[in-house]
């Protein structure tokens, strides 16, 4: 193979691996917004806890069907 083959070779190479990094990029920002999402979520779920355990199941039922009203 000739200097410049390689040369070819190498950047054809480099290029494949930015265009691997860009599609990752994407789908780095996709996996934040699943994770802010999910942090939401645990959220909720540890105020229910927190309700289950101080104030009773009931009041911790009543704080979800609050929070879905809330959310539709």
């Amino acid at each position: 193979m000739t200097p410049a083959e390689r040369l070819a070779d190498r950047i054809a190479k480099n290029r494949a691996i930015d265009q691997r990094v860009s599609h990752k990029l994407v789908a780095d920002k996709k996996t934040s917004e699943i994770s802010t999402r999910q942090k939401a979520v645990r959220n909720v779920l540890d105020r229910f806890q927190q309700i289950k355990a101080t104030q009773g199941l009931d009041a911790a039922s009543e704080f979800v069907r609050a929070h879905k009203a809330d959310a539709s």
